[in-house]
């Protein structure tokens, strides 16, 4: 079996003569929270409605949970019974009580019970709502049902498409608080798509950048704050002993700019190791700051290039 709870060869699909996705290989892993980003018509929602089944791709294929196949193969292994979707926003009957709404969508959900539904209420934070009717709710109340409805069979995979699209801040973070117990304490694995990479800076754990229907990169964040450690920038009036001490740790680099500043590049130091050999060679220091490179800096620079 695939330590994988997906993977994608290939994905794509066509509308007539426009291609919105091309080529998607996408890898996500067990209990991973994994944040998809990319502009709005970048081709998420697309990629999410294949994966989940709603849509046909024109090519390529589908493994989920190890299994391999078309949306009829992967159903017929039981792999879409074990998938949770959100996609765009949720709709209901305004004039029903959050719980009416639910039970009567579990209708159509074989084996789901009222316990799934109390359940699935508490998880949302919606028990003390359940019996409020939903014209009452605010945006981030709905969207948490939403999800609930998602969760309702006790999926290992939920699959969610710009749920915190249109939330305020505190919408925002008890989306993310969901989504992290949701990881944490049921273990699902967790695909979350978002136009706003500093929404899912602060949850995911790997991170795929879509542009114009391609998959420019997938990787993991913690690898990524550390293969970007960014520059050093140096303020001392002893320029000279402190370049030729840069000059001799392998693979940095420095320059000095306009500012008489000198910028230190692939320093493998930790700042607080360079700033104690930098006073131990008598370099005065009169300033030193840290400049790390961020995502949502990496994530311009890819798409606006």
């Amino acid at each position: 079996m695939s330590e994988y709870v997906l993977e994608t060869f290939g994905l794509t699909k066509k509308y007539g003569s426009f291609t919105a996705v091309s080529d998607i290989n996408l890898h996500i892993e067990k209990k991973d929270i994994y944040g998809f980003v990319g502009k709005n018509g970048a081709g998420k929602s697309t990629c999410m409605k294949m994966i989940s089944g709603l849509s046909h791709p024109t090519a390529g294929q589908i493994s989920m949970f190890g299994y391999r196949g078309n949306e009829k193969e992967l159903n017929q292994k039981g792999a879409y019974a074990r998938v949770g979707a959100l996609i765009e926003s949720p709709a209901f009957y305004p004039n029903m009580s959050g719980y009416d709404n639910v039970e009567l969508i579990s209708r159509g959900i074989s084996g789901v019970t009222k316990k799934d539904i109390d359940e699935t209420l508490e998880i949302v934070g919606l028990t003390q709502a359940a019996n409020r009717k939903t014209k009452g709710y605010s945006f981030g109340m709905k969207q948490r049902l939403g999800i609930g409805i998602a969760l309702l069979t006790h999926p290992e995979f939920l699959i969610l498409d710009e749920p915190t699209n249109g939330l305020d801040p505190q919408g925002i973070a008890e989306i993310r608080e969901l989504v992290h117990r949701l990881v944490d304490e049921k273990g699902v694995s967790v695909m979350i798509s978002s136009h706003i990479l500093g929404e899912l800076e602060k949850i995911a754990k790997r991170i795929g950048i879509i542009h114009k229907g391609k998959l420019l990169c997938e990787f993991n964040k913690e690898d990524f704050l550390r293969e970007h450690s960014g520059s050093v920038i140096l303020e001392t009036p002893d320029a000279e002993k402190a370049i030729d001490f840069v000059k001799e740790q392998p693979g940095s680099e420095c320059t000095v700019n306009k500012e008489k500043q000198i910028i230190i590049s692939n320093c493998r130091l930790p700042l607080g190791s360079l700033i104690r050999e930098l006073v131990h060679r008598d370099v005065y220091i009169h300033r030193i700051t840290e400049e790390q490179l961020s995502l949502e800096q990496y994530y311009f620079d890819l798409t606006n290039s």
